[in-house]
């Protein structure tokens, strides 16, 4: 029985560009397949005595994944043409939904707010831990 149990979720990940002269946000679409998506509102509700304490953890398998990764500052520096053959986590900026949601079309502002009014399960990234021992792997916390 190998990893593939665990990794057996999908996600979308929306990677948000911002240009600073024009104002102009945009999204870069990926779906990330054979991921793990551990969810623990019930948890964090009880503990926190708020609703809206959605959190959760999502593991991706370095070995298994459709873009090659950049940290958030890299990807950034790279043109907006060459973003799309990447994926990053960028903490604050970045957030991922469950499930495929690659078709949805974006407001050209307020993004997150409008997929979080829209869709279930969507989850602003809040840190990256990278580990590249036995299984190398990312652990992304959303909130």
């Amino acid at each position: 029985m190998g990893l593939e149990m665990f990794y057996n979720k999908t996600v979308t990940l929306f990677n948000r560009s911002f240009n600073e002269e024009t104002e102009e946000e945009k999204y870069y679409p990926t779906l990330l397949e054979n991921v793990n998506l551990v969810e623990t509102k019930g948890a964090n509700v009880s503990k926190s005595g708020m609703d809206s304490a959605d959190a959760a953890t999502l593991f991706v398998d370095l070995d298994n994944m459709e873009k090659p990764y950049l940290e958030p500052k890299a990807w950034a520096a790279l043109p907006d043409e060459e973003k799309s053959s990447y994926i990053t986590f960028a903490p604050a900026e970045d957030f991922f939904v469950k499930g495929s949601c690659t078709g949805a079309t974006l407001p050209e502002s307020g993004a997150y707010e409008w997929m979080r009014d829209n869709f279930d399960a969507v989850y602003k990234v809040t840190h990256i831990d990278r580990y590249e021992d036995i299984l190398p792997h990312l652990e992304v916390g959303g909130a």
